[in-house]
């Protein structure tokens, strides 16, 4: 018995040990897998692992807000490339994108940390250059996720100045105004994201079902009230209204709009050490986020493709939004409109949330390796 009391005693002192040396509770540890790998990474655990698969699925699906921004975007894709440009366009960039993820999650599978890329570059590199590479691609993921929170502040912003504009023949689009709000969604995700924090893989998953629900909201009054295009104008019909010298180079211009609603997918890399399991847990809600997120734009694409109605009118609607007129357009209704747009708001100030909790990562251990200054202070948990 007294053995056995011994090993009980020795075991629990060394849970102790453990906790106090993480300095977090026993339950966010993770399981064996994580303290390997966190091990291998010769990282110390500080950031509670509370995110399970749907979560962060929920996490990379409404960062991207695939067929959300699709619909900001339209303008673009619609004057260079036209309907068959946006549709044969985002298959290609699809699949593009599909190998891409698919690479940077066996890499995420190997080395599940917050620092990502610049890590990874580190471990591929040549010896000769591996700092160098490792270091410039940290500042430009650092940089990059802090510009992608305002990024998409603005498309929320200047979204709700288009249904201002549509609701009060009055009012007068100020781009002050935008920047007044695009303060204040940035505001409020910082706030959420420094006092709600551990509600956020709960708020990522009921996200991640308006974001499903959400779509057949919105496409489901579209394809039973609003006008019918036919198939082969959508399909076949490409546009060169930016004046380019070739159609080719004018599709080409128009994928920028669907790159940008496929672009990011590494975000739930960044969250690396806050996911149960991440090795394995990570690359699979990765993968099916991509998957997820282009059915869904697909058939958002498709949708909004064959009921624009006249696309001349809509590109110039006062709005400044084409999908907010196709929406009025169809329904004939403010409420109708206004409850479909605010739909996208909502989504979109997720879209936001996730991002400064992106970048909040991306920037703590970029921090945490001495790759800023101040890294002292930026890479402190409390």
């Amino acid at each position: 018995m007294d053995t056995e009391t011994s090993k009980s005693s020795a075991w629990v002192q060394t849970d102790v040990e453990e906790m106090n040396q993480y300095h977090v509770p026993a339950k966010y540890l993770g399981n064996g897998a994580d303290k390997r790998d966190m091990s291998a990474l010769g990282r110390e655990q500080v950031l509670r692992r509370n995110f399970r698969f749907i979560s962060i699925l929920g996490f990379g699906c409404t960062l991207i807000a695939t067929w959300e921004v699709i619909l900001t975007l339209l303008t673009d894709g619609l004057t260079d490339g036209g309907t068959a440009g946006l549709i044969w366009g985002f298959v290609i960039v699809c699949v593009g994108f599909l190998l891409v993820f698919a690479s940077l999650a066996e890499m995420a599978s190997m080395a599940p940390t917050s620092g990502g890329q610049y890590h990874w570059v580190s471990e591929f590199a040549p010896k000769s250059c591996q700092k160098f590479l490792s270091y410039v691609t940290g500042w430009l993921c650092a940089t990059g996720w802090q510009c992608a929170i305002v990024s998409i502040a603005f498309l929320t912003g200047t979204i709700i100045q288009g249904l201002i504009v549509l609701n009060d023949e009055s009012y007068v689009f100020q781009r002050w105004h935008g920047t007044l709000l695009v303060v204040a969604i940035t505001a409020f995700s910082v706030f959420f994201n420094t006092f709600l924090a551990k509600r956020l893989p709960m708020v990522e998953a009921l996200i991640l079902i308006l974001h499903i629900v959400g779509l057949f909201a919105i496409i489901i009054p579209l394809w039973v009230m609003a006008p019918r295009a036919s198939a082969k104008s959508v399909f076949t019909q490409f546009n060169n209204d930016g004046g380019w010298n070739s159609l080719g180079t004018s599709t080409l211009v128009g994928f920028s709009g669907t790159i940008t609603a496929m672009i990011g997918y590494d975000c739930a890399v960044h969250m690396s050490e806050e996911i149960r399991n991440a090795s394995e847990t990570l690359p699979k809600a990765m993968m099916s986020a991509v998957v997820v997120n282009s059915v869904l734009g697909l058939v958002m694409l498709v949708t909004i493709c064959f009921t624009l109605g006249d696309v001349d009118s809509i590109l110039t609607s006062p709005t400044g939004y084409p999908f907010i007129q196709v929406f009025f357009n169809s329904t004939g209704s403010y409420a109708a409109t206004n409850v479909m747009t605010a739909i996208l708001i909502v989504t979109l100030t997720a879209s936001t949330i996730t991002e400064v909790a992106t970048a909040s990562r991306q920037l703590w251990s970029f921090a945490r390796d001495n790759g800023v200054p101040f890294g002292e202070f930026f890479s402190h948990v409390s």
